[in-house]
């Protein structure tokens, strides 16, 4: 039977999307959430809720959803992509391996000898140190099928410019309170929420990303910090965290917030205390407010909101409800904003 170029491309396309996904394990409700009053069954005249039913293992049954909308979403995205070649295919009076081969893999050109030769240099102990010649072939053709993937991609973001395309699978929220130190107006269409650690060398990674969400989105964004200090690896999270809030009771959490992150497992209480002085603190005062552990119990209710949603790591980014893990890069994060403005009609 023939194997039509379309469905083999298109295997290659979604495999990387597949593995381009992002991990997100979850806890907390989901929203729009499912009916939690579905009654599942009646023992003696006790009706047992499904919600009841997930809270026994909220993290699993919320893990779940999340992998069956990315699962759906992906095989969405795969649908409307082989609905546009055949209209495209069809517009052109062509068979859709046709418009495939004219469009995409008659302008991917043959990988260089030059091009080949790097690849194997990098892969030649992987290789066992096979022959250069006799790999030769094998290389040329992951370097073909990786090139024909990549301009497959370009031509149906293409496409998908010349068609009137509407999703309306809703993305997968999970209820946070935006309660914290903040930037940017009340009112703003986007609240991200983000959930950190002073110590974490990731929350370290994130924050020029987070530094160009206000740069390019400005009052359209309002960004959120709360606690997460992971205690079991970074000792020093916890009072750095309630140092931050001694310094924001004072009208200076960012000026901290910037200061403890530049000293970074070394935020020990006179360490602290010093960076309060140089900002001009009333040191008086947030000495006092550090030494009693003034905001010790506000931490916790961080940690709790976070971990009641299914955070287990920092930076943990929440966009309206919508959970990104890890430091992501501007891309990710600005497609997830310019989409919740599309929806929001901003």
């Amino acid at each position: 039977m023939k194997i039509g170029i379309w469905p083999a491309v298109a295997l290659v396309v979604f495999t990387a999307l597949v593995t381009w996904g992002i991990s997100r394990p979850q806890s907390a409700s989901l929203v729009p959430a499912d009916s939690g009053g579905e009654i599942l069954a009646d023992v003696g005249g006790y009706q047992i809720t499904r919600q009841e039913v997930e809270e026994v293992a909220p993290d699993q049954f919320i893990q779940a959803k999340q992998q069956l909308h990315d699962l759906t979403d992906r095989a969405l995205s795969q649908a409307i992509d082989q609905r546009m070649m055949a209209l495209e295919a069809e517009k052109e009076g062509l068979e859709e391996d046709s418009l495939i081969s004219r469009e995409v893999l008659t302008k991917v050109p043959d990988p260089t000898e030059e091009r080949i030769d790097s690849v194997y240099n990098v892969y030649r102990e992987q290789l066992n140190e096979a022959p250069r010649d006799s790999v030769a072939p094998q290389i040329r053709d992951f370097l073909q099928r990786q090139a024909s993937s990549a301009a497959m991609q370009v031509y149906i973001a293409q496409l998908r410019t010349r068609y009137d395309i509407r999703n309306y699978l809703e993305p997968t929220r999970i209820e946070v309170e935006a309660i914290g130190p903040s930037k940017g107006p009340p009112d703003a269409p986007i609240t991200l929420v983000e959930f950190s650690d002073f110590e974490c060398p990731f929350c370290v990674r994130v924050l020029p990303t987070l530094e160009q969400v206000e740069e390019a989105y400005g009052d359209q964004v309002r960004i959120v910090y709360r606690q997460f200090p992971l205690n079991g690896i970074h000792p020093n999270a916890q009072l750095a965290a309630e140092a931050s809030l001694c310094a924001d009771a004072q009208g200076k959490f960012w000026e901290m917030h910037d200061a403890i992150f530049e000293v970074r497992g070394k935020a020990s209480a006179d360490e602290l205390k010093t960076i309060a002085a140089e900002l001009g603190l009333d040191t008086g005062v947030f000495d006092g407010c550090l030494d009693s552990r003034e905001f010790q119990s506000r931490v916790a209710e961080d940690l709790e909101a976070g971990r009641q949603a299914g955070v287990t790591g920092t930076p943990a980014l929440f966009i309206n409800g919508r959970f990104l893990s890890g430091a992501q890069p501007f891309s990710v994060v600005s497609r997830v904003i310019d989409d919740e403005l599309t929806r929001v009609g901003g």
